[in-house]
C-alpha cells in the first residue's frame, strides 16, 4: 500500500508564540525512559478514526515509539503533558542525520482535545530544541490532517512544499 502524500512545513525562526492552555493542573515534562508504553497506547488512542490511524507501518504505538527513539529520537527535547500519572498529550521531536530536527509526532488523547493541549506540548518541545541550539526545524504532515496543519500554523510553521 502506498504512503498518502504529506506536505512539509518548516519553522525558520525558532521562537513559538505564547500559548495558553485551557487546562489547570497539567504539567509538562521531558520524555522519560519509562514513557514508551504509556506514549505508545497514548498514540494509538489519539490517531483511531484519524487520517493516520495506521501509525506509519504498523498499529502498534510502542513499537513506533521505539522505532522514533531508535531513529532518532530525542527524548530530551520532546515533551509530555500529564495530569498526574496519565499523559494527555505529546510532541516527539527527532534529529535525523542530516542535522535537521523534526517534530515526529504529536498527539493528544481523544478525551482532552481541542483544548489547545497539542499546540503547548509542541510549543514546550520547540523551546527544548531551542535550547538545544537548532535554528529551524522541520516536520511531514499528511495531506488532509487539517488539525496539524492548523497547530503547526499557529506556531509560525509554513508549508513549503511536497514531502
Amino acid at each position: 500500500m502506498d504512503a498518502p502524500p504529506r506536505s512539509l512545513f518548516r519553522l525558520s525562526s525558532i521562537d513559538p508564540p505564547g500559548v495558553d492552555t485551557a487546562e489547570s493542573r497539567v504539567e509538562f515534562r521531558a520524555v522519560h525512559s519509562g514513557d514508551t508504553t504509556a506514549l505508545g497506547r497514548l498514540m494509538e488512542r489519539a490517531y483511531v478514526g484519524t487520517i493516520d490511524e495506521d501509525l506509519g507501518d504498523n498499529t502498534d504505538g510502542v513499537v513506533e515509539v521505539q522505532d522514533w527513539l531508535g531513529s532518532g529520537g530525542r527524548p530530551e527535547c520532546s515533551c509530555v503533558v500529564i495530569s498526574g500519572a496519565r499523559l494527555l498529550a505529546a510532541c516527539l521531536i527527532s534529529l535525523a542525520p542530516s542535522g535537521k530536527w523534526w517534530v515526529g509526532y504529536v498527539f493528544t488523547d481523544p478525551e482532552v482535545k481541542a483544548r489547545g493541549l497539542g499546540t503547548a506540548v509542541t510549543a514546550q518541545a520547540l523551546d527544548r530544541v531551542r535550547a538545544a541550539g537548532a535554528q529551524e526545524i522541520w516536520a511531514g504532515v499528511t495531506d488532509g490532517n487539517a488539525p496539524s496543519e492548523r497547530l503547526l500554523r499557529r506556531l509560525g510553521f509554513v508549508r513549503v512544499g511536497p514531502a
